[in-house]
């Protein structure tokens, strides 16, 4: 990606030393221009200098003045300096975020802009959510999912994103799963784990009701039946994998495959679907080690001390997605869109 998500520390010691650039509604538009035409980069870092009374004044005075791609360009300046400051300056980025917000409302009102603008926030929508979830803020992604559904309500992406922060939210204990949970006594770990999995499974399933041939959303839910012991795991797997556009979503598809076959004790068929995905992710770990443990179950032992020595002679280990699943992930394809946007001529 071309400009880095960087901590606000790291923006700083990179900006260079000089005398301050001026700051204030005369300086905004040339700021956004930069962004746009010139150095990306630089202007993030000018703006991540400027005080929030600077900053409130020249979204006041330009946001009806810009032009519509530079009011575009403006929102994603915005949202890449929110971005770089997540975890450092959180409560920074959800400002920049509203300026974004501002900016984008601003570009609806125009008649001749409105159906652009729509088409943005949609996509700017569902970088944020991805950004929050990623970072295992779950209750700032499940509040700008639930403002997105209010303005897109048929969005079988932002549906599918809805899923994957209730996903997430499963395990993760320091957040606030955003589900609707009984009245009266609190529900185990385990009643609530299970109600947040199930609410995840019926999002997947409204957006595939919506787009029946979204792989990623069907990737998810069938991974929820395994875990389930549901007997239709199988067939929700294997046509995701079929439906699938992308290696990314093939490659998990793979590995899940084995992971039901592993589940069932079915060690051929699990060693089958585990080298199949790492034939399509051939610098990622999990197919080694997933498929050097079947070995080890079916009394190959030098089959799986080869397949260790080969994930070891790896001469690079790329990032896999099977942590990006479990984990959350950034949405490097909303952001390349976005950007293409904001540089657009």
């Amino acid at each position: 990606m071309r400009c880095t998500l960087v901590a606000v520390a790291a923006i700083l010691a990179l900006a260079p030393a000089r005398a301050a650039v001026a700051q204030g509604p005369g300086a905004y538009e040339p700021l956004v221009d930069q962004y746009r035409l010139g150095d990306p980069d630089a202007a993030v870092r000018q703006l991540a200098r400027w005080p929030e009374s600077a900053i409130d004044e020249s979204i006041r005075h330009w946001s009806k003045m810009l032009r519509p791609e530079q009011i575009v360009g403006a929102a994603i300046l915005h949202t890449e300096l929110a971005a770089a400051i997540l975890d450092s300056l959180p409560s920074r980025t959800n400002v920049h975020l509203h300026h974004a917000l501002t900016l984008l409302d601003a570009l609806a009102t125009r008649r001749d802009a409105r159906e652009h603008a729509g088409t943005v926030r949609l996509r700017w929508y569902r970088f944020v959510i991805s950004l929050y979830a990623a970072d295992a803020r779950l209750y700032d992604a499940d509040l700008y999912a639930r403002d997105a559904l209010g303005k897109f309500p048929r969005d079988p992406i932002l549906i599918f994103l809805k899923g994957t922060i209730l996903e997430l939210a499963r395990f993760n204990s320091s957040a606030s799963a955003p589900v609707a949970l009984p009245r009266g006594r609190a529900p185990a770990s385990a009643t609530r784990q299970q109600q947040t999995l199930e609410s995840a499974a019926a999002e997947f399933r409204r957006a595939l009701d919506l787009d029946p041939r979204l792989a990623i959303a069907r990737l998810h839910l069938g991974w929820i039946d395994v875990q389930e012991g549901n007997s239709h795991a199988h067939q929700e797997l294997a046509t995701a994998l079929a439906d699938a556009k992308d290696d990314r979503t093939r490659y998990l598809a793979r590995l899940f495959l084995g992971g039901l076959a592993e589940r069932q004790q079915h060690f051929d068929d699990a060693a089958q679907e585990y080298e199949l995905a790492r034939q399509l992710g051939p610098t990622h770990q999990t197919p080694y080690v997933a498929a050097s443990r079947i070995e080890v179950a079916r009394g190959r032992l030098d089959r799986a001390r080869e397949l260790a020595r080969a994930l070891a002679a790896l001469e690079r280990v790329d990032d896999d997605p099977w942590w990006d699943y479990h984990l959350g992930a950034l949405d490097g394809e909303a952001l390349a869109w976005l950007r293409a946007e904001a540089h657009r001529r």
